[in-house]
């Protein structure tokens, strides 16, 4: 992947985990829409709250064996 692709995913990664002024302070404030997109997206994706997006999902961790 080109060097913009993977720092607009990175960006997108960022925007899923972090709060708006983390993100912010990472990636600029040019790139608010971003977060915003993401956030977005992730609302209409779930019927939870963003900020209890993650909690949706059950992780399983895998042992290594």
């Amino acid at each position: 992947m080109s060097k913009i692709g993977n720092w607009v995913m990175e960006m997108q990664e960022d925007a899923a985990w972090s709060s708006k002024e983390v993100f912010i302070r990472k990636h600029g404030i040019s790139n608010e829409v971003i977060w915003t997109e993401v956030r977005r997206q992730m609302a209409e994706d779930s019927d939870c709250d963003v900020d209890d997006y993650w909690d949706t999902f059950e992780m399983e961790m895998d042992d290594g064996s």
